[in-house]
């Protein structure tokens, strides 16, 4: 198993690739198999072939994210990091989520669950009619 150290600098490095539209450096940082449900309640992506098409509308859509410090379990497969996440298409929109990484014996991702509702994005001019939480001024 990789060193905690480790297992927190793979969801630095997703975000840094992702933020440099680095499909491929992405991809490299997971298993063949990986499953991924983003958001969580709606069915995951399965295999790299679907993350890869997920990676290219984030990319195509100027996705940026954010992570906060990432917290690691104790037994190191697991990293659970909050991250702000905008994307400028189709129109700018920013995201709160929590997300939640399993990492296999070579620090690899497994598994991504990402949670976030609709009360955890801001719409541009939604906000700006509405005030940050979305009450109306």
């Amino acid at each position: 198993m990789p060193d905690e150290a480790a297992c927190k600098r793979m969801v630095v490095d997703y975000a840094e690739r992702i933020n440099a539209g680095d499909i491929e450096g992405v991809l490299d940082l997971f298993t063949d198999d990986v499953v991924f449900a983003d958001p969580v309640g709606r069915p995951p992506m399965v295999g790299k072939g679907d993350l890869r098409r997920h990676l290219e509308l984030a990319v195509e859509c100027g996705t940026h994210e954010v992570p906060g410090p990432p917290v690691s379990s104790l037994d190191e497969r697991f990293v659970a990091v909050y991250s702000t996440i905008t994307v400028q298409r189709p129109k700018p929109m920013t995201f709160r989520v929590i997300g939640i990484v399993e990492l296999d014996e070579n620090g690899l991702g497994v598994k991504v669950d990402a949670y976030w509702g609709v009360t955890d994005v801001t719409i541009e001019e939604f906000a700006a009619a509405t005030g940050p939480e979305g009450v109306r001024a």
